[in-house]
């Protein structure tokens, strides 16, 4: 049985490399745009459900020659994260509320990938490699989904970027810097349109050093690190 299974993994394998040889990529720098949506969480964050945000951006692409479908990356993304509470009911009230983190980003994924055609218009690819990212806008707002004055003084708005003395282990403020690990697959037809998936990890702890020492020293409680993680969807289109 192991020997029919390996004699097996190696028709595989030759048919695979005779394929490859037959509709290897192009060789050279390309360009993509593509546009789609993510569904994003803060991992560790206080049982926050994730969000459906929008991610758009461009990349630049070099076929290594003579790497039979191997490939190096980068470009620059818009992508929204963030994660939300539905449905809070609000403190001596009978109304609920939506707990809302929005954040955007701009990113740039620097990944090495592979890409193999099963025929001159038909191929499948995937990558990975490291991301870096800078929040360049983000708010924390908490909602009444109801009516009542009463109820709507306790609603807040405020900027997550933006360095907050005020803030409490209610209102944490983020540091705008992440970085992270991504990875994507998908298929490309006639070598211009894409469709991919993929999913970003981020390593960094989100929330801001002066935030966690102030949290520390009031109240004597140590928080968890918070991370961005991210599921997207993206159509592309190659020049």
């Amino acid at each position: 049985m192991k020997k029919i299974f390996t004699m097996i993994v190696a028709l595989v394998a030759f048919a695979s490399h005779t394929m490859a040889l037959d509709y290897e990529p192009e060789e050279g720098l390309s360009t993509q745009i593509f546009l789609g949506f993510n569904t994003s969480k803060i991992k560790n964050f206080n049982g926050y459900d994730g969000k459906v945000g929008g991610v758009a951006g461009v990349k630049f692409q070099y076929m290594l020659p003579k790497a039979h479908g191997t490939y190096i990356n980068a470009g620059l993304d818009w992508t929204q994260k963030g994660a939300k509470i539905k449905n809070i009911f609000v403190l001596d009230t009978d109304f609920k509320a939506t707990d809302k983190y929005n954040l955007q980003y701009f990113e740039i994924p620097i990944h090495v990938g592979f890409q193999y055609n099963i025929s001159s218009s038909l191929g499948f690819f995937g990558e990975v490699g490291p991301y870096f990212a800078v929040g360049v806008a983000g708010k924390h707002k908490f909602a009444i989904d109801g009516d009542g004055q009463g109820a709507r003084d306790q609603e807040w708005d405020y900027k997550v970027f933006k360095k907050n003395d005020k803030a409490t282990i209610e209102n944490p403020y983020f540091q705008r810097w992440d970085a992270g690990l991504g990875f994507r697959i998908g298929a490309e037809y006639n070598q211009r349109y894409s469709l991919a998936l993929g999913c970003d990890w981020g390593l960094t702890d989100m929330y801001r050093n002066k935030y966690r020492d102030k949290i520390a020293d009031e109240l004597s409680l140590n928080i968890p690190k918070i991370k961005n993680f991210n599921f997207a969807m993206t159509l592309g289109y190659r020049f």
